[in-house]
């Protein structure tokens, strides 16, 4: 893996890369939310690998946790908590995880 060459903070709703060396020269942005990055090229990997590991693993480690937990109640019977959670997704969401119907 290569050295990191620029300081990676957080500033409002990005992440910012700047120099190492002068601290205060900005190369580019990526935004936390939308993942969309402006600026110098040479920074892009560096920003986007950080954006991966501080938004999506995160997000994905949250996912996983409650998938986990919805796994223990159904093994133990328990589907209220479930039935809860699936209300709360759109009818046409739903539908379209069903499988497709034959046509007669």
């Amino acid at each position: 893996m290569s050295e990191q060459i620029f300081n990676i903070k957080k500033q409002g709703n990005y992440f910012v890369a700047f120099d190492k060396t002068h601290k205060t020269v900005t190369y580019g942005r990526i935004n936390i939310k939308t993942g969309k990055f402006t600026g110098d090229t040479r920074c892009m990997i560096e920003l986007h690998n950080h954006w991966e590991k501080e938004v999506n693993e995160k997000e994905q480690a949250f996912y996983d946790e409650v998938l986990f937990q919805i796994k223990v109640d159904i093994a133990e019977g328990d589907l209220t908590a479930l039935d809860e959670l699936l209300r709360l997704i759109p009818r046409q969401n739903l539908e379209a995880y069903l499988p497709e119907k034959p046509k007669q």
